[in-house]
C-alpha cells in the first residue's frame, strides 16, 4: 500500500470510530424522556373546554338565516349576463359589425401599459379581436384595438369601415 492509501484508510477508521462513539456512547445522555401522562391530561382538558364552549355558544339569528339559505335554490343567476354596450345601426356601423356585440367591462393601467377587458378577455392596444357570428360557427370579422381609455375603447374593424367606440359598462354588485 502506498503512503496515500494508508492515510485514507486511517482517516476512514477514525471517522468510523467517531461515529460509533457519538451514536452509541454520547447520544443517550442527550435523550430526554417525555412524560406523556401529564401532556395527555392537559390535552384532554383543552378538548373538553372547547367542546363545552361550542355547546354553550348558540347561533345568532343571522347565522341561522345564512345556513338556511345556503341550501335553497337561487332565484337569479349570480353570473354576469351581459348587455351589448352599443346599439347596431348607429354611427355608420356596417352590417358586419351589427352582428358583433362588444362588452367593455374592465380597465387596468400598469405604468404605461393599458389593458381592456372586452367580452371577458383582456387586450392591449394593437391586438386583434376575432369575432364569431351570432350562431358561433364562422368568424364575423376582426377588430383592432386602437385606443384604451377608462371610459371607452376604440376598435377599428378590418377594411375601410369607421372605428367603433365601445363605452365602459360599470356593473355594481
Amino acid at each position: 500500500m502506498s503512503k496515500q492509501e494508508k492515510v485514507i484508510v486511517v482517516i476512514a477508521v477514525l471517522v468510523i470510530i467517531f461515529g460509533i462513539y457519538s451514536f452509541f456512547i454520547a447520544s443517550p445522555d442527550k435523550r430526554t424522556r417525555i412524560e406523556t401522562g401529564k401532556n395527555i391530561t392537559k390535552l384532554n382538558k383543552l378538548v373538553n373546554d372547547v367542546a363545552a364552549e361550542l355547546k354553550e355558544g348558540a347561533l345568532t339569528e343571522a347565522e341561522e338565516y345564512i345556513i338556511a339559505q345556503a341550501g335553497t335554490e337561487w332565484t337569479k343567476s349570480p353570473f354576469f349576463e351581459g348587455r351589448p354596450s352599443w346599439k347596431p345601426g348607429i354611427g355608420g356601423i356596417s352590417a358586419q359589425a351589427e352582428k358583433v356585440e362588444f362588452m367593455y367591462t374592465g380597465y387596468v393601467e400598469l405604468g404605461k401599459k393599458r389593458l381592456a377587458v372586452i367580452n371577458g378577455l383582456d387586450y392591449q392596444i394593437g391586438e386583434i379581436i376575432v369575432n364569431k357570428s351570432p350562431a358561433g360557427e364562422s368568424p364575423a370579422g376582426e377588430h383592432i384595438v386602437q385606443g384604451i381609455y377608462p371610459d371607452r375603447v376604440i376598435l377599428k374593424p378590418g377594411g375601410k369601415q369607421k372605428a367603433i367606440t365601445v363605452k365602459f359598462i360599470n356593473e355594481e354588485w
